[in-house]
């Protein structure tokens, strides 16, 4: 049943019972992307999540033709274009596929009915709003804080298998640096210890 993956990635944060389980399972949808399409375009409307099985996507936006990478969503993450859903404006930020990838996709309607219904759901919702908050705050904050060397220390120990998935020239975006940048800090991080971020991974 292709929902387990998602009931066992839940249960990291809070203890569903049947019911819990039984009334939301029918709520999320397969969804296939193929390389290159997108799960959210700019301007549109973010009205779902989507919980990733496999694949690979990127959050972006763009500043006078140049792409800027903000966020990867990868294997057993919740995605979506957070601000706009929230806030329920049209994104800024579009989400597209580097990797064929199969999703399962819940409207917001849907996740409110279940907050609404139960308190595990409700305080699941909670954890997971917060975790997406730290996170957009430590990245914020390593970009202020970290050098290139730490930052990209930080990358390689969070995201270990995504310098094989994830072309250099957007590892490079990601991490606020020019790609001739990032090759010069990969072959200082093979020579040399690092100091770790201020920041340390979640």
């Amino acid at each position: 049943m292709p929902n387990k993956v998602i009931k066992e990635y839940l249960q990291n944060f809070a203890e569903f019972s049947n019911d819990d389980w039984e009334m939301a399972k029918d709520f999320f949808k397969q969804e296939k992307i193929k390389k290159d399409d997108y799960f959210l375009k700019e301007g549109q409307y973010s009205q779902k999540i989507a919980f990733i099985e496999s694949g690979l996507f990127r959050l972006f936006y763009q500043i006078d033709g140049e792409e800027k990478i903000m966020l990867f969503f990868y294997e057993n993450q919740f995605m979506t274009d957070y601000f706009g859903y929230l806030t329920k404006t049209p994104s800024l930020r579009p989400i597209k596929a580097l990797e064929d990838s199969l999703i399962y996709c819940i409207q917001s309607n849907h996740l409110k009915q279940l907050f609404n219904a139960s308190k595990t759901w409700e305080r699941l919702g909670r954890i997971l709003a917060e975790s997406a908050y730290i996170t957009s705050v430590q990245r914020a904050n390593r970009l202020i804080h970290d050098n290139y060397d730490t930052r990209f220390d930080s990358f390689l120990k969070e995201n270990p298998n995504l310098l094989q998935r994830v072309p250099q020239y957007m590892i490079a975006s990601y991490l606020d640096m020019t790609p001739e940048t990032l090759s010069r800090v990969k072959k200082r991080s093979i020579n040399k210890n690092i100091k770790g971020s201020v920041h340390k991974p979640l």
